[in-house]
Formats: C-alpha cells, structure tokens, sequence
C-alpha cells in the first residue's frame, strides 16, 4: 500500500495564532522559542502522511461533523481539516485552555 501525500496548507488565522505565540514565547523563554515553534510547524507539516491520524476534539463532537481533527504536540493543540489532497490548518490553540472559550473569543474579535 503506497501511502498518499497531500499539501498541507497553514491557513490565515492559524499563521495568526503562531505569531501570537511567538510573540508569547520571546517574552517568557526566548531560548525556547525558535525549538517550541519548530515543533509545532514540523507536527502540522508531517500530516501530509497519514493525514487522519488525528482525533475529533472531544468539545466539536455534538456540534460539528467528524472532518475537524487535530494532533497535539503538547501542551498545543492543532486544529485541522482534511479536504481532498490537502490538509488544512486551521488552528494551533493552548490545549491548556477550553476549546469553547477560545472559539467564542475568536467569534467576538
């Protein structure tokens, strides 16, 4: 079985929640900054294989169908969709935050 590669697309708001947590990052632990970034970057970027190995956040599951998936690279969350040949990301939130409020912050912004 030869495993399907799709692109894997970062999409506006979630580059946004990256420079926010950039942003955080060079504030509190410069050092650790640039190697936390990496690590979030290469964890979306390897769901170009084995693009459904993500679980549906459990806050989603009455209210949005099963595309919406994300994979954690701990303590973040990312938050994605897998549409034909492409990965869409769509957030990289702080799994140490409820999904709800963060959604209804992002709908009041």
């Amino acid at each position: 079985m030869t495993d399907h590669r799709r692109v894997v697309l970062w999409m506006e708001v979630a580059l946004r929640d990256l420079e926010r947590l950039a942003a955080r990052l060079h504030e509190v632990a410069p050092l650790r900054a640039e190697k936390v970034l990496d690590r979030i970057l290469s964890r979306g970027d390897s769901l170009a294989t084995l693009s459904h190995r993500g679980r549906t956040p459990p806050e989603l599951r009455p209210i949005a169908d099963r595309t919406w998936l994300e994979v954690i690279e701990s303590p973040w969350r990312i938050v994605y969709r897998v549409v034909e040949n492409t990965v869409e990301i769509h957030a990289v939130l702080d799994g140490r935050r409820d999904l709800r409020d963060i959604l209804l912050e992002r709908m009041l912004d």
